[in-house]
């Protein structure tokens, strides 16, 4: 397998940096922000993440990983979705939704770092 263009995976990684700045910006809930506004917020990132790299060229080799990296963003974006619809009191649904955005965001990981693009790695949290 080729390497794959610089630019592409400099652009990746540029608006993987934008957006982890952005969630880094949020308020830990509950001190300045409740769970749902902070989902909210989370999904609309991440929602916005997944446009920006719809809008890169990716190279031949890396197209499907450059789709699934599309997908497992707009599949946590609707984790958070879902996260905010979920009343506080529901704490097994929210259990339950979280476990599966943290497994969503392992695979991402996983993901990014086989495409070689390590400044894209999300810490967990």
């Amino acid at each position: 397998m080729e390497p794959p263009p610089v630019d592409y995976l400099e652009e990746l990684q540029s608006i993987c940096a934008d957006t982890a700045a952005q969630l880094d910006a949020l308020p830990d809930p509950p001190d300045g922000i409740t769970v749902t506004e902070f989902a909210t917020q989370a999904g609309s990132i991440l929602t916005a993440e997944a446009e920006r790299f719809r809008g890169l060229d990716a190279p031949d080799d890396l197209d499907d990983d450059h789709r699934a990296l599309i997908a497992n963003d707009e599949s946590q974006a609707d984790g958070w979705t879902e996260l905010a619809g979920a009343a506080v009191e529901e704490a097994d649904a929210m259990s339950e939704i979280t476990t599966t955005i943290a497994s969503l965001n392992l695979g991402r990981n996983d993901l990014v770092t086989e495409m070689g693009a390590p400044g894209c790695v999300r810490a967990p949290g």
